[in-house]
């Protein structure tokens, strides 16, 4: 499989969040319930609340989909400490600043993480939740109106930082398209002036020599090669067209993608093509399109190259993991056992790879079966799948 970029852990920030809450932990069991004596069954629920607490932060790095769930239960039981506090009775002394700062983590998190309406309501809730727990435990005095103002303004910083956090985080995504977008451009510049412009002058050049060898035994051959270049012609112009989308966001629909595949793979007849039913119902970004046609044409020319004997080859275009993934697996029957293809100097799988993993996607190559060799890319679909979309069988060309 080839090495795909990721980003880098953030070991660091993990490490200093586990020994900040394992320190307060460690401090109020300490001071709370070994130097001070047996401790009220409120101080040691509270104890108890700050460790799951502090579990709940640590895990939303771990399960990063179920930050809004995450925060919420800690919300809430907060809330039932503070409830259980009032209701009984106050604890003798002030305690619970792991529990405050677990809280005011994941309400940073939900303010980073979740869409704009969930995570306001999150972080309205938690910050009365955090101002209102050391009235609610240990009485109306003013040390517990300071540590209440001291709450309120972690929970104020906690959501600056998850607000930052998302806006440095949208400004990145907007960098990113916005270059992707001019790289688009760029090669929709090339394809049109370079390309299209050699593959014209083949063409009419063809076109001449077939008149001039009219009565020839080579007019088969060179209209077939004049026939080869229109199509190629056509399929640049198509690209180029897809590539020179006025809106940087806009997406076609699958229409294009079929078509792309289509040409890329031409009149071969040796090649099955399997397509998934439910594809038009998908949206496919422009420059998704542009790096399938480049992961089926080269894979094709790699098996004209490397295995000409290959008895089968096969192309399958599919959504998986719920529509949110596009499928494209090219492979043929033509690898001799214990054979193993090599092709120094090449650099289609290398430029595949790097397109690929620009979309933030997947790209598998190698021996698969007994003589088989496949390669296999995965790409993200950001649109999905309409909700008028059902599930289906697969159609074969």
């Amino acid at each position: 499989m080839l090495p795909t970029a990721t980003a880098p852990p953030v070991r660091g920030l993990v490490i200093a969040e586990v020994v900040v809450l394992a320190g307060l932990n460690i401090e109020q069991l300490v001071r709370r319930l070994i130097l001070d004596g047996p401790a009220p069954a409120g101080e040691i629920l509270y104890f108890a609340a700050g460790l799951v607490l502090g579990v709940f932060a640590l895990l939303r790095r771990r399960f990063p989909a179920r930050t809004a769930v995450l925060t919420a239960s800690a919300i809430a039981l907060s809330l039932a400490c503070s409830a259980l506090g009032f209701l009984v009775e106050p604890a003798a002394a002030p305690s619970g600043d792991a529990e405050a700062l677990a809280t005011a983590i994941l309400i940073g998190a939900a303010c980073h993480r979740l869409p704009r309406g969930h995570a306001a309501a999150l972080a309205v809730l938690g910050g009365l939740t955090m101002a209102a727990a050391p009235v609610l435990r240990f009485g109306d005095t003013s040390t517990t109106l300071a540590i209440a103002v001291v709450w309120a303004l972690l929970w104020g910083c906690s959501v600056i930082v998850g607000l930052i956090l998302r806006d440095g985080e949208a400004r990145r995504e907007a960098a990113l398209a916005a270059a992707r977008d001019r790289e688009r451009l760029a090669l929709a510049r090339e394809l049109h002036d370079l390309v299209a412009h050699h593959i014209t002058g083949v063409v009419v050049r063809t076109q001449a020599a077939g008149v001039v060898l009219a009565d020839g035994p080579e007019q088969e051959l060179i209209k077939e090669i004049e026939h080869a270049g229109a199509e190629a012609l056509g399929a640049v112009r198509r690209l180029v067209m897809m590539l020179r989308s006025p809106e940087p966001g806009s997406q076609i629909t699958v229409g294009g993608l079929v078509e792309t595949i289509e040409a890329a793979i031409g009149d071969d007849e040796g090649v099955t093509l399997l397509l998934a039913d439910g594809l038009e119902d998908l949206v496919i970004a422009p420059e998704t399109v542009s790096t399938v046609h480049r992961v089926v044409l080269e894979s094709l020319n790699n098996v004209r190259r490397h295995a000409p004997d290959a008895r089968r080859v096969t192309v399958l275009v599919e959504p998986v993991d719920g529509r949110r993934c596009l499928r494209v697996e090219v492979g043929n029957d033509g690898l001799r056992p214990g054979r193993v293809r090599r092709s120094p100097g090449g650099y289609g799988l290398i430029g595949m790879a790097e397109r690929i993993s620009a979309l933030d996607g997947t790209l598998t190559a190698g021996a698969h079966g007994e003589r088989g060799w496949r390669v296999l890319a995965e790409l993200p679909l950001p649109g999905g799948v309409s909700a008028a979309a059902t599930a289906g069988g697969g159609s074969t060309r």
